[in-house]
């Protein structure tokens, strides 16, 4: 059983626009003793755990660093998951979804899902309905057991974005994802002695200059598995414009010598 990552996600909004990339837009699952927790929920995910041979009724536990598209199709993800169980599932556990949101969009998210539902009048669609849980920074709780997530603000969009990311404690070892963001004390509080630090890196080599909005390049993120004593680096959420060794040395340049990849869909991590 164990502890598996699996990248179900490592590109951008356009990355599938672009020549000679396959990589889709992000989402990370956390499989702990074959249970599933998936964060972010790009478009087509459901997708992406068909061809991994992941039933999308085991996945009970969502949690959405922001809401911008190419993290947050909730909506197709909800209607594809409960259908699954109303057509095809015996088991009433397969049902249950529980969405984890920064606050100001658990508030907001409940009209999002009733404009995709409009025939919902106050009986139809709510037995499905999920449960959604709007997170403060520095949120904590035991979501499966044994299993801690911990989210905590990060910064993003000028910040001006309510976005967050988020830590993963197993009995196996410690996930961290910093979901979109610059170098803040967020990530670092996430990161510390992380045993894989998925770390967004969407500036451009020699355009860190860009990363005020709220990303970060290579050498950010070596810069910050370095001081949070990070074992293992994924490189994600990059536009493909620089080549994977340019991006290592980076890293490298940054002083951080752990085991550093950049990230691939259906790459997989197992303790």
């Amino acid at each position: 059983m164990g502890l598996c990552v699996l990248a179900l996600g490592t590109g951008v909004c356009l990355s599938t626009t672009q020549v000679g990339t396959l990589r889709q837009p992000p989402g990370f699952l956390i499989e702990v003793d074959g249970q599933h927790v998936l964060l972010d929920c790009s478009e087509g995910i459901r997708f992406r755990l068909v061809a991994a041979g992941i039933d999308i009724a085991s996945v009970s536990h969502v949690a959405v660093s922001h809401s911008h598209p190419d993290h947050a199709a909730l909506p197709q993800f909800i209607q594809s998951k409960f259908c699954r169980h109303l057509f095809d599932s015996k088991d009433l556990s397969s049902g249950k979804l529980r969405v984890y949101l920064p606050k100001v969009l658990a508030r907001d998210f409940p009209q999002v899902w009733n404009w995709h539902q409009p025939e919902n009048d106050g009986g139809y669609w709510n037995e499905f309905a999920p449960d959604i849980v709007g997170m403060d920074d520095g949120y904590v709780e035991e979501i499966l057991p044994g299993v801690k997530l911990t989210a905590v603000n990060v910064y993003h969009g000028f910040g001006r974005h309510p976005a967050m990311g988020f830590r993963i404690e197993t009995p196996y070892g410690i996930v961290a994802y910093t979901g979109d963001t610059g170098i803040c004390e967020g990530a670092r509080i996430l990161a510390k002695d992380a045993d894989l630090l998925i770390a967004d890196c969407s500036t451009r080599v020699g355009q860190e200059y860009t990363g005020g909005y709220g990303h970060m390049g290579p050498r950010q993120c070596g810069e910050l598995a370095l001081h949070a004593n990070v074992k293992q680096l994924w490189l994600t959420h990059y536009f493909h414009f620089d080549s994977a060794d340019v991006m290592l040395s980076e890293v490298r340049a940054a002083g951080y010598f752990g085991q550093t990849f950049v990230a691939k869909d259906m790459q997989e991590a197992k303790w």
